[in-house]
């Protein structure tokens, strides 16, 4: 069981699948359901985000996931 923040990193890595920007955009362009959350500051996100992205702070992530994304079917990407 991992038992400080690099662990619980490592772990997550281990089982999250990771997604390139080109299959990103291929799926993006293509129309699939995928859903973008962009869960940097405010600030960063006015600096340049995903044109099809959602804002959503990774501060008020749990707090909101479910509200903004119903179906937990749906394909998350996070930036």
């Amino acid at each position: 069981m991992p038992t400080t923040g690099r662990d619980l990193i490592a772990a997550a890595q281990q089982v999250v699948p990771k997604t390139s920007n080109t299959d990103l955009n291929d799926q993006l362009t293509s129309g699939s359901n995928v859903v973008v959350l962009d869960v940097r500051e405010r600030e960063e996100w006015d600096g340049g985000h995903i044109p099809q992205g959602t804002h959503l702070a990774r501060g008020r992530l749990e707090g909101r996931v479910e509200e903004m994304i119903p179906d937990k079917s749906t394909p998350i990407v996070t930036h």
